[in-house]
């Protein structure tokens, strides 16, 4: 009986480290340096992506949070969410407010 609740346990347990945590990334296509504004609502962070890399906020936005960025957009992002930054265009909208999951 003991080594069945201790197989049991130990299945749930790598069920769980085996499951990936929601990442919120951003990828920036862009030959530029891409500046993002996260707002969590009393705390506020500025976060650089390197052009042509990609960044999880993730820890920046641990429950879902405001992004801007230099090209207009205000965007309510959660984790989960992969936003794309390409042509000065964020996922291929030229204005965009809202939010996505993809």
């Amino acid at each position: 009986m003991f080594h069945f609740k201790a197989s049991c346990i130990a299945i749930a347990a790598a069920a769980l480290l085996a499951t990936p945590a929601a990442a919120l990334t951003i990828e920036n296509q862009d030959k530029a340096e891409l500046k993002v504004g996260i707002d969590e609502g009393n705390v506020e962070h500025v976060e650089s992506v390197a052009a042509g890399k990609s960044a999880d906020l993730s820890a920046k936005c641990k429950e879902g949070c405001g992004l801007t960025g230099p090209w207009g957009f205000s965007w309510m992002a959660k984790p989960g969410d992969k936003l794309t930054f390409k042509d000065a265009k964020l996922n291929g909208a030229t204005v965009v407010e809202g939010s996505v999951t993809q």
